[in-house]
């Protein structure tokens, strides 16, 4: 449900109808576009059924298209800052942007935008072209929900870059507050964006009650927030080094260190207890996942699939964290993830609990996977 280096990553591209290549898509038909620049989320919209897809892999496309260029951009902040700003107004309009996006191009992997990712950014005329297609709630919904994901954006590319300035390196985010607002923006708003679609085209032409949408709601930003916790977690070695800190400085200072201490791996113990902290957060809101699945009631068995996997794979990845040694939590050099033939399992055993809701109550992950380090 999270779309900012989602945990759980879509299907479909920027051009129309899914696996075909459209305006812009270039040498990479639509799902394999999708599947390469959306990391396991793609896995949950494939179950999706079709009337749910196309708003979804729309929302997907253009968030990821917005998180390249703010985190790939080829000029300064304040620049991206605008082509960001560019790029919600075409969404309000749902028409074109009028020039194109500019992101820096790095086929090795050493920090700027992969091959899919920069034809995804070219192509973003025609994935702002597939706005026109939706049903018109539908298309209102896209343009609400990534709106305020650009916003968040905008704002976090703004805090870092007036922090940098301000104290001459690297930066974090002040307190528990602005991660929690982070979170919500990045994240949790998606999880009410996901209950709404969900609410209209589930329970067979009946939508749902309000006060049930609405208790949907809560549940699916909390479970938003704790997906995006994981995302967090998992990649902030890697956002250190792009001048990003997004743990809390007041709790960092508590420990007795500073945002830049964290670029030393040895500095793992010192900072194991607040990411305890932060994990056992992150897992409540994961709880708050299957919580979610099971209200969902009269939506058949592909939604409630494609809603717990995230779910699902973000507990994996915790107890990959959990177990990795202390110094690898902030080496950049090793990634910790899931391994692919436990992806499988996870995916297998969330199709199984679709199916038969009442067992929903059983986690999905049973054991620890083991860690894979990979240069």
């Amino acid at each position: 449900m999270t779309t900012r280096r989602a945990q759980g990553g879509s299907d479909g591209g920027p051009g129309a109808g899914a696996g075909g290549a459209g305006p812009g898509a270039g040498p990479l038909g639509d799902r394999e576009l999708l599947r390469q620049t959306s990391r396991t989320f793609a896995l949950s919209v494939e179950l999706l059924p079709g009337p749910l897809r196309s708003p979804v892999e729309a929302a997907y496309l253009l968030a990821r298209i917005g998180d390249t260029v703010a985190d790939r951009g080829v000029a300064s902040a304040a620049t991206r800052i605008d082509q960001l700003e560019r790029l919600r107004g075409a969404l309000a309009a749902a028409g074109p942007l009028g020039g194109a996006l500019e992101v820096r191009p790095d086929p090795a992997g050493a920090g700027g935008a992969t091959p899919a990712e920069a034809q995804l950014v070219a192509g973003a005329d025609g994935v702002l072209a597939r706005l026109t297609r939706l049903p018109a709630e539908d298309r209102a919904d896209v343009q609400r929900v990534v709106d305020r994901l650009l916003a968040t954006m905008i704002g976090e590319l703004s805090l870092f870059e007036e922090e940098s300035n301000a104290r001459g390196g690297l930066s974090a985010l002040p307190d528990a507050r602005a991660l929690g607002a982070y979170t919500e923006g990045i994240a949790g708003c998606v999880g009410e964006f996901w209950t709404r679609l969900v609410a209209r085209h589930s329970g067979r032409g009946r939508r749902l009650a309000p006060p049930r949408v609405h208790a949907l709601i809560v549940e699916g930003r909390r479970y938003g927030r704790g997906l995006q916790l994981v995302n967090v977690l998992r990649d902030l070695p890697r956002d250190l080094r792009r001048g990003r800190c997004f743990l809390p400085a007041d709790e960092l200072r508590a420990l007795g260190l500073a945002p830049a201490d964290l670029l030393d791996p040895a500095a793992g113990e010192r900072i194991a207890p607040l990411l305890a902290r932060w994990q056992a957060r992150a897992r409540r809101g994961l709880v708050s996942g299957f919580a979610y699945t099971r209200r969902l009631g009269r939506a058949g068995w592909r939604v409630r699939a494609a809603t717990l996997l995230p779910a699902a794979l973000g507990l994996a990845t915790l107890r990959v964290l959990e177990r990795a040694p202390a110094a690898a939590r902030l080496d950049p050099e090793v990634v910790l993830r899931v391994p692919r033939g436990e992806v499988r399992r996870i995916v297998a055993r969330t199709v199984v609990l679709a199916l038969r809701p009442r067992w929903i109550t059983s986690p999905p992950v049973r054991g620890t996977p083991a860690a894979r380090q990979s240069p």
